[in-house]
């Protein structure tokens, strides 16, 4: 059973594309890497960090149910994310869904702009994915991958920084996890 968690919702809005810096030198100290690893605070909420338990994850495993049209996007989302340390994987009529995927197709309020988010909170988390925006496969791809990259407990990268897939806005993002983007990986999972 998932434990009771504060709801965070984590938005992903539309920008230009932003030059990358270089990512870090494989020989970089611990306190480096963890830099590497901070969040964005300006587009993650106020968050300072990658962290579990901000996170979809039940110990070393994410469930998800899929009731989303996008397949292919889900498909590479778990494809991306599938490293090793936790597992992902379809629920069953054995398992909880940690996360479901869920479509919406919206222009209206704050959905004018939102291609997705990472809904957080008691119960089974949900990523929104919506069909109003997402219009291109690469868009979709990114984005359900980004997305399930905040269920893992990621949060917003700054893309001036270095290549990632969790920068927030879509045309700044990688299309699937950046060799940084799997160190932070190792610095939170293991």
């Amino acid at each position: 059973m998932k434990p009771l968690r504060i709801t965070l919702t984590v938005t992903l809005m539309v920008a230009g594309l932003t030059a990358a810096a270089p990512p870090l030198a494989p020989d970089a100290s611990a306190r480096a890497a963890a830099a590497y690893a901070a969040c964005w605070t300006k587009y993650s909420g106020g968050q300072a960090a990658d962290s579990r338990g901000n996170s979809s994850v039940d110990g070393k495993e994410l469930t998800y149910d899929d009731a989303t049209s996008l397949d292919d996007a889900l498909s590479h989302a778990v494809r991306s994310w599938n490293l090793g340390t936790v597992r992902i994987r379809k629920d069953d009529a054995t398992s909880y869904a940690d996360v479901e995927f869920k479509d919406t197709n919206r222009t209206d309020g704050q959905w004018r702009d939102l291609y997705g988010y990472w809904e957080h909170g008691p119960g089974t988390d949900v990523i929104w994915l919506n069909l109003a925006n997402l219009t291109t496969t690469e868009a979709r791809r990114k984005t359900a991958a980004h997305e399930l990259g905040h269920a893992l407990g990621f949060c917003h990268k700054d893309p001036s920084r270095y290549a990632t897939l969790m920068a927030p806005h879509t045309g700044d993002m990688a299309s699937a996890p950046t060799a940084q983007d799997k160190k932070n990986y190792a610095l939170l999972w293991g």
